[in-house]
């Protein structure tokens, strides 16, 4: 009989794995929150381009290397588990496990599979920068070679050149930083070059701002760097925070921008700040005002996260008649219904 889901293949066979988001954030996931959703339970938490984007991390021995698989498994529109591939992939990962004659899975005869799969992914580079950081430090390893230099460029007043940073060092700071860093990173921020700038906040983006002092740093900054591409990163990062400071920031970027990239990286980035009734509301009104596609491409990532699923809808709910959102929501039932 087929093995139903990964974690009970895994389970059968003895075998653990960390599991890490790796779509709007690279984070921690739950076995009970994957098993879950596995079964068809839950609705995937962190759903990132209509897909679970997921990391499984396995350490078969202290001497051996960790072995990654990363998968990006199809959502519906609730995202719910959509099972047809998953199923494929489990079919033959089962005909390709084989055990070692002390009786354990040989985790990379099966992992030649993920080379022939449609689930199979394949993350960008800060992505996989920042999953390593973040699985050395949840396994109490040493950080990259790249750490050190990263920490004497950002956290004091260190000759070296920021072009010859590895971006792994990068990640491994912000996954590691400490309220002194963040401290000592407010006290920086003036001094960096846009690129260098730019490059932490995209780490920050996933390992985000604890303490105050950094966030208005950041926010400073926001409106004294003139690069739109600049901005972005810094925005990101702001917006990743979960300090009241960055919902008030949102609410004012909400009362300036008409900008479509602004909006989008709310989004994928401040997304949680949008559980507040009026601050959804706005975000709805000023998205409204944009083209009929763009609108909906934002509406339906939204939708799809299961905290903001209700919130959308009833605000949505709350449109006022003849309203360009009204008109928006109209257009969408009307295509949806023929």
């Amino acid at each position: 009989m087929l093995t139903p889901t990964l974690v009970d293949l895994f389970e059968n066979a003895d075998i653990t794995p960390r599991i890490y988001h790796l779509g709007r954030r690279v984070t921690p996931c739950t076995i009970e929150h994957f098993r879950a959703f596995e079964a068809q339970q839950l609705a995937w938490s962190q759903p990132w381009q209509s897909q679970a984007q997921v990391a499984l991390v396995f350490t078969p021995a202290p001497e051996c290397d960790l072995i990654i698989w990363c998968l990006a498994l199809p959502l519906d529109e609730q995202s719910m588990l959509v099972p047809a591939p998953r199923d494929h992939f489990l079919e033959q990962l089962m005909s390709t496990f084989q055990r070692a004659p002390d009786g354990t899975v040989a985790l990379d005869s099966a992992a030649e599979t993920l080379k022939d799969v449609a689930i199979a992914l394949q993350p960008g580079d800060l992505t996989k920068s920042m999953l390593h950081a973040r699985i050395s430090s949840d396994l109490e390893l040493p950080a990259s070679r790249y750490h050190d230099d990263a920490r004497a460029y950002y956290l004091s007043d260190s000759p070296q050149m920021w072009q010859h940073l590895g971006l792994q060092g990068i990640a491994d700071l912000v996954t590691r930083k400490s309220d002194a860093d963040e401290t000592a990173l407010s006290n920086r921020i003036d001094a960096l070059p846009d690129q260098a700038l730019a490059a932490l906040c995209d780490g920050l983006a996933h390992a985000p701002i604890q303490h105050s002092a950094l966030l208005d740093a950041l926010i400073a900054q926001y409106e004294a760097r003139t690069d739109h591409s600049i901005r972005q990163a810094i925005s990101g990062a702001i917006l990743a925070s979960p300090l009241d400071g960055a919902g008030a920031w949102l609410e004012r970027l909400l009362d300036d921008s008409e900008d479509a990239t602004v909006f989008a990286i709310i989004a994928a980035r401040g997304w949680h700040h949008l559980e507040h009734e009026r601050r959804c509301i706005d975000y709805l009104d000023n998205i409204s005002q944009l083209e009929a596609h763009d609108f909906r491409v934002l509406v339906r990532d939204l939708t799809r996260i299961p905290r903001l699923r209700l919130p959308m809808i009833m605000a949505m709910k709350q449109a006022s008649p003849g309203s360009t959102l009204c008109q928006q929501i109209d257009a969408i039932q009307r295509e949806q219904h023929g």
